[in-house]
């Protein structure tokens, strides 16, 4: 059983109600020992104690409620994937992982297995178009330059009769040089970036189980 004194030091210390709840209870006080010590150390003497058990009983359900809710919601929400993660697989890792990014975005994507793809990592079936996609998982550090640019749009042309290509891409974890841009550009070639990725990874909520099982799987 705890003392007066100790009881006293909690409800002092406690900025709430519900906090003097959470310490007395942890300690086993049991509640009208909670209430007698309320009235006797911290309310006035006058509140029926009967009033004063009401009280914490309310503010009992109200904190088991909420402590129901957080756990319950603690325990079932998913870590989703982030650039970061995206930044540590290697590339034919990202191409995997981005062929299932883009398929929960919109419509379908396959990625273009083995050597010969002609610059080609990843086709994305979307409804109005279809994107050759060169994958560059590259640090934030190590921009994109304008290599990468010539060789899907020289890729989306090859496999043009394969995959019907009308809109040749590469997409990045890092960012683009001035070369590059003006490559693309010319060549009318579009480029996503880490802003695309951070929104389409939003959009696709992909978890890390989900992630773990994908690299299982190549």
């Amino acid at each position: 059983m705890s003392s007066q004194a100790d009881i006293q030091a909690w409800a002092e210390d406690a900025d709430s109600l519900a906090e003097f709840i959470e310490i007395a209870e942890g300690h086993d006080t049991p509640e009208h020992v909670q209430a007698s010590r309320l009235l006797e150390q911290v309310w006035e003497r006058d509140i029926p104690q009967d009033r004063v058990l009401k009280i914490l009983r309310r503010e009992g359900e109200r904190l088991a409620e909420y402590q129901s809710v957080s756990f319950s919601e603690t325990s079932r929400a998913p870590r989703y994937m982030d650039l970061n993660d995206l930044e540590l697989v290697s590339g034919y890792e990202f191409e995997h992982i981005l062929a299932e990014i883009l398929r929960r975005v919109e419509g379908d994507a396959t990625v273009t297995e083995g050597s010969g793809d002609q610059g080609v990592d990843v086709v994305w079936f979307r409804e109005a178009t279809t994107v050759g996609i060169q994958a560059k998982a590259y640090s934030i550090n190590n921009p994109v330059g304008n290599s990468a640019v010539q060789e899907i749009y020289t890729g989306s042309v090859v496999r043009q009769s394969e995959f019907a290509i009308d809109t040749p891409a590469v997409v990045t974890t890092s960012r683009y040089t001035e070369g590059a841009k003006e490559a693309a550009e010319t060549s009318d070639v579009t480029l996503y970036n880490r802003e695309d990725l951070e929104q389409w990874l939003s959009h696709a909520e992909l978890d890390a189980e989900t992630m773990g099982e994908l690299l299982d799987t190549v």
